[in-house]
């Protein structure tokens, strides 16, 4: 309650210095930016501007970036490219830190989740692409767990980023794939929770870049993704909240 009303309050002190502020400019992963819709939607509800987002795999967005491309905040798929700005001067010291952590699932299962996938009798599987996307990257993990690269190569399905692996298996170009836990709907049942120790950890990182005009929007907004509500909104979409405050 307490960071409630300190969002509230930093919130006002935006709005008296930039009643008409021009929205922000957010890069966003592809498999946190439908959550991050809902965030903006219910920021803008409480008097805020609503961000204006651009989706993409991580990999791309941090090109763009690195080639100067208008963006105010990154919200990465990984720790990996928002260190990689950081170190290259492309953001605001201290502004890099956890806001996530994905869970990877295999969808569609019948009965036996492990099983189905240790028997690897797909012909055409869907992941992300590792070299762009973390979930793809943990996908790579989780067939190598298994020993399953040599038996699944020919038959992968390779989206650019996990919204389009997804699309994939939803319109039956893939009979299953290794997707996000955020893109399967509340209701669904048919899908299997990969255990966490069979790939690396995707820690989700956001950072605010040093070409950021308004600096006191992009701390507001970030004050309200702690607030109560927009981390139940985090639960509520499959994520784990972060388990450490510090960046590392």
């Amino acid at each position: 309650m307490l960071l409630n009303r300190l969002f509230g309050l930093l919130l006002i002190c935006v709005w008296s210095g930039a009643a008409m502020a021009a929205p922000l400019r957010i890069a966003v992963a592809a498999n946190f930016a439908p959550t991050l819709e809902k965030l903006a939607a219910h920021y803008a509800t409480l008097g805020g501007v609503s961000p204006e987002l651009v989706r993409g795999s991580s990999g791309k967005l941090y090109a763009q970036i690195r080639q100067g491309a208008p963006f105010d905040m990154f919200f990465s798929a990984d720790i990996a490219r928002p260190k990689a700005l950081e170190d290259n001067g492309f953001v605001i010291d201290g502004s890099r830190q956890d806001y996530a952590r994905g869970r990877l699932v295999l969808w569609p299962v019948n009965k036996d989740g492990q099983r189905e996938l240790t028997a690897f009798s797909y012909s055409r599987f869907a992941i992300a692409n590792p070299r762009l996307a973390p979930y793809g990257r943990a996908a790579q993990d989780v067939l190598r767990h298994f020993k399953l690269e040599k038996a699944a190569a020919k038959r992968l399905v390779i989206g650019e980023n996990i919204a389009q692996a997804y699309q994939f298996v939803h319109s039956k170009n893939a009979e299953a794939g290794l997707l996000a836990r955020a893109q399967m709907p509340p209701s669904s049942t048919d899908y299997w929770l990969i255990p966490d120790d069979w790939h690396r950890p995707i820690r989700q990182q956001r950072v605010v870049l040093t070409r950021c005009d308004d600096i006191e929007a992009a701390r507001a907004f970030l004050a309200f993704l702690q607030t109560d509500i927009a981390k139940q909104v985090i639960r509520n979409d499959g994520y784990q909240l972060p388990t450490r405050e510090g960046a590392e």
